[in-house]
């Protein structure tokens, strides 16, 4: 299973993770092939000090970089798995730092299953409106075995072949949704959504073990009411064909 994975990380304002989450993907015990980061330009708020952070850290030479003088948001990193040529690809959120098993635990279940496979995992109670399950399956709900969802977030990891179904239609929003976008897409060609288990006694299973990182003042979801945004995007999908699980 050696060099089959190709990661790609994005970085715009977290520089403070980003040298620990590179590390605990090159401890994986599948270790992937490379490792590519997009690196968004911060605002100009952001010093000298923190813009560093981003192009230069410990393990940086494991690292292939694209720096961009321009912000073009969370779209690219879907457009990007297109363009590589491992058999697998996992994107990671920012703020997600894997255990050391993450990516052994989802080639247990991409191809057997073929299914996307995240991290957290959300099912819609709703038509009408923005109502899911809580817990969320993944770090959150700890579920003991493979639960299949209507959206994975936070990492995705799937059969590169699977990238270009991102843009067989394009997604209502390009700023937000684009995992609701993704999910809808790979169920109209008969893939399905999936968390592998987070048990709560081995968190090197997890594909997220410090889900604290992500509720920080910069998280998309915690710098304002995003409810309606989100269930505008879902709902786009549900009308083009897109079906929960439990509607």
């Amino acid at each position: 299973m050696k060099e089959r994975i190709s990661v790609i990380l994005t970085s715009w304002l977290r520089p403070q993770y980003l040298e620990e989450q590179v590390e605990s993907i090159l401890s994986q015990t599948v270790r992937p092939r490379e490792i590519i980061l997009w690196y968004n330009a911060p605002p100009k708020k952001v010093g000298l000090f923190e813009r560093k952070q981003l192009v230069s850290f410990k393990n940086d030479k494991y690292v292939k970089k694209i720096i961009c003088d321009y912000n073009f948001g969370i779209i690219p990193r879907f457009t990007l798995a297109s363009c590589l040529e491992s058999e697998y690809v996992c994107i990671f959120d920012d703020d997600t730092i894997p255990g050391e098993r993450w990516f052994e635990n989802c080639l247990n279940y991409v191809d057997s299953e073929q299914a996307l496979c995240g991290t957290i995992g959300l099912r819609y109670l709703s038509k009408t409106e923005l109502q899911t399950e809580k817990p969320r399956m993944g770090w959150e709900g700890m579920n003991e075995k493979l639960e299949y969802v209507d959206l994975v977030g936070h990492s995705w990891f799937f059969r590169r072949e699977w990238a270009k179904y991102f843009w067989e239609e394009d997604p209502v929003s390009y700023t937000f949704g684009e995992d609701i976008h993704f999910c809808a897409m790979l169920q109209r060609h008969g893939i399905r959504l999936a968390c592998p288990p987070h048990p709560q006694v081995d968190k090197s299973l997890w594909g997220s073990v410090k889900p604290e990182c992500g509720v920080d003042k910069v998280a998309i979801s915690c710098s304002s009411d995003k409810s309606e945004e989100f269930w505008r995007v879902v709902k786009h999908e549900i009308e083009r064909g897109y079906k929960p699980i439990l509607l």
